[in-house]
């Protein structure tokens, strides 16, 4: 899985490119936690190229998530595709995870 980085002030934003399916969870836990640690959970994932993920790819963003939450870290999932909201929604997840319809909503969200 290959992945844009891109700094917006204390932000980083990571926009992964394919699928988040059994096989690309490892490199997306890998780089999606490094960031989260360099960046205190201040992650905005951008998954407007990420066209499907399985439950693997579902797994992978609560375990990424859940913990930073805890920290007090807020992590926020933006631009999602039909159909990963809808897998999302489908298995109760989208609930749990702050997502926004832009990128610069959710870095907008830490300055509230």
């Amino acid at each position: 899985m290959k992945f844009e980085t891109q700094t917006h002030g204390l932000v980083t934003v990571l926009t992964p490119h394919g699928p988040l399916t059994h096989e690309e969870v490892p490199c997306f836990r890998q780089t999606a936690e490094q960031a989260v640690a360099q960046r205190s959970g201040r992650v905005v994932m951008d998954l407007r190229n990420v066209p499907y993920l399985d439950s693997a790819g579902i797994e992978a963003l609560l375990s990424l998530f859940a913990p930073a939450r805890s920290t007090g870290a807020r992590p926020k999932l933006a631009r999602l595709t039909d159909t990963c909201r809808e897998a999302l929604d489908l298995t109760d997840v989208l609930v749990r995870l702050d997502v926004f319809d832009t990128v610069e909503n959710a870095i907008r969200s830490y300055n509230r």
